[in-house]
């Protein structure tokens, strides 16, 4: 249907929002942990396996990516989504998902 006159759309077809894709900042950060996390595993083709993600998508993560990406790097290390974006590295002794200090 035609937009009822005066209406006007203001994206066009296949637009997405800036916002929905990480900043250059982010996608560093997510380059690197995904660097750590292959190094952890032993190797981009062992970290390709187990998050089911092509090689190539982890090569090109530092130039095009997604938040989509993150989180299953993030599931992968065993780290929250937000210190892949954040870049906050993890402290010895706390809990990596509410970061609480100390063992109760």
């Amino acid at each position: 249907h035609p937009a009822p006159k005066g209406q006007v759309s203001s994206r066009p077809k296949g637009f997405k929002s800036p916002a929905l894709f990480p900043t250059k900042e982010e996608r560093l950060r997510i380059r690197a942990a995904i660097r750590n996390a292959a190094r952890a595993y032993g190797g981009y083709d062992v970290l390709s396996s187990v998050t089911g993600l092509p090689i190539e998508t982890l090569q090109r993560a530092g130039r095009q990516t997604s938040f989509g990406v993150a989180v299953i790097i993030a599931r992968a290390a065993g780290i929250p989504v937000e210190q892949v974006l954040t870049g906050k590295p993890h402290e010895a002794g706390s809990c990596a998902l509410c970061g609480r200090k100390g063992a109760r």
